[in-house]
């Protein structure tokens, strides 16, 4: 057993031994006041039945183990003694009982008085909660009852007879203890064990109702992003008509030429903003209730080109070569070509945002396993170290979140795309590497529905 866990049982052990003390110096108050009744009582009987001397020592005797007893109940009552001392009261109360036997046994002189040491090494048995202090006890009371008989006493026949009945009683009092004493640990060890489960129960509840509220303000706050990112689109589109109207001059020449920049800036704006909103309403209804899939054989050659044509002139502006590696014939899968074309798309223009003037980004197209498809979109990019990595596919999480920063956007690109690809039942990847690019890999099922595809 390791340091730490003879520790553990040492201060386990401790605890029991402090709720054992707790326990017998509780008991200690009525046992006192039980035989402080009961010597009250012996000094009335032996004003009664006592010749003189007798009679005015056992009175004496048993008057002042009477007013010992009540001392030590009113000090047990008023909590002056504490549980590590309560043996010391104990032997107290054990001394005034042997005491009274002794003295009652030597003035009679009659060795059958040893009957009363017999039930003495019982009664502690039943008394004491701990082997080393009954023992002690145990010690005690023989020695004294050997002095005694010896005193009184010259027939070795009947001392040796009472003494092989007193030994049968120290047995039948150590047995009563050990009984008494097994009894109390497992009743404190099982209390100790209930308490710690029901804290336990009583944390887990805690963080039931926690999480039960923390799921509350999230649904709460991820309807509110869907109703407001749904209202906003409306004046968007608006935004978007008008200045791509303005943009092409539909209604005649607009006048001032630095008008025609503002337009295009505008319309720019707010292609950028409602990108932005889309990514967010499709990423509540991901949380909220999950989109609606709508599978469908996909037309790789096709998907590949309009992706590839949405992205080319961001890439052009960006000084960034952008290309296909596909070789016939393409995969052939069912799946939701919008929401393929929306992954490909964020894709790329990841890629491409993150490579600078001079670079490659391409896009591979192969069969998956099991009749499936693999989607990589390589970068030469500026890539990214393991931290990063880790929590690139985060909401809203920022490679360069300055604000000075280079890069545009609101960081949801990566974890939309991980959203779509697990409702499409497919796998997502990402490697990368500071300075030489990433990869991201897309593994798609041959059909929504069927057995997921295997890791390539």
């Amino acid at each position: 057993m390791s340091a730490p866990s003879r520790d553990k049982y040492r201060t386990s052990d401790i605890d029991v031994q402090h709720e054992l003390n707790s326990l017998f110096r509780e008991s200690v108050l009525p046992i006192s006041l039980f035989l402080a009744a009961m010597y009250a009582l012996f000094a009335v009987l032996h004003l009664i039945i006592l010749k003189d001397p007798a009679r005015l020592i056992m009175t004496i005797a048993a008057l002042t183990g009477m007013a010992t007893l009540i001392t030590i109940a009113l000090a047990l009552r008023a909590n002056l003694v504490a549980p590590q001392h309560a043996y010391k009261v104990g032997f107290a109360v054990f001394g005034v009982v042997l005491a009274n036997s002794a003295l009652h046994m030597v003035i009679a002189k009659d060795v059958y008085q040893s009957t009363n040491f017999a039930l003495i090494f019982v009664a502690v048995g039943l008394f004491f909660l701990s082997r080393r202090h009954l023992l002690i006890a145990f010690a005690i009371n023989f020695a004294v009852w050997i002095v005694c008989s010896a005193a009184i006493s010259e027939n070795v026949t009947m001392i040796e007879h009472f003494a092989v009945m007193n030994l049968q009683a120290i047995l039948i009092g150590f047995f009563a203890m050990e009984l008494r004493l097994r009894s109390n640990r497992k009743l404190i060890r099982l209390r100790a064990q209930a308490g710690e489960r029901e804290r336990a129960l009583e944390q887990a509840l805690t963080k039931m109702k926690l999480y039960a509220s923390v799921e509350r303000d999230n649904k709460a706050k991820t309807e509110f992003l869907a109703n407001m990112s749904h209202e906003l689109r409306t004046p968007l589109n608006a935004i978007l008509g008008f200045s791509e109207a303005m943009e092409q001059k539909l209604f005649g020449p607009i006048g001032n030429p630095r008008y025609e920049s503002y337009v295009h800036d505008i319309h720019h704006a707010g292609t950028h903003l409602l990108s932005l909103v889309n990514d967010i309403l499709d990423l509540s209804r991901i949380e909220l209730d999950g989109l609606k899939l709508n599978p469908q054989p996909v037309d790789f050659a096709r998907v590949c080109k309009n992706c590839l044509a949405i992205v080319r002139g961001r890439a052009e502006r960006g000084q960034v070569k952008l290309s296909l590696d596909a070789v016939p014939p393409f995969p052939s899968i069912e799946t939701d070509e919008r929401r393929l074309k929306q992954i490909i798309i964020n894709l790329l223009n990841n890629a491409v945002k993150f490579t600078p003037a001079g670079g490659k980004v391409t896009l591979e197209l192969a069969h998956g396993p099991e009749d499936g498809a693999i989607i990589r979109i390589r970068d030469t990019g500026i890539g990214m170290n393991a931290e990063e990595l880790e929590s690139a596919l985060r909401p809203f999480w920022q490679a360069d979140a300055g604000l000075d920063r280079t890069f545009e956007g609101a960081g949801l690109g990566l974890a939309l795309v991980t959203e779509l690809v697990s409702l499409m039942e497919g796998e997502f990847r990402l490697e990368s590497e500071p300075v030489k690019g990433t990869v991201a890999t897309v593994i798609l099922p041959r059909t929504i529905g069927g057995e997921k595809t295997a890791a390539a």
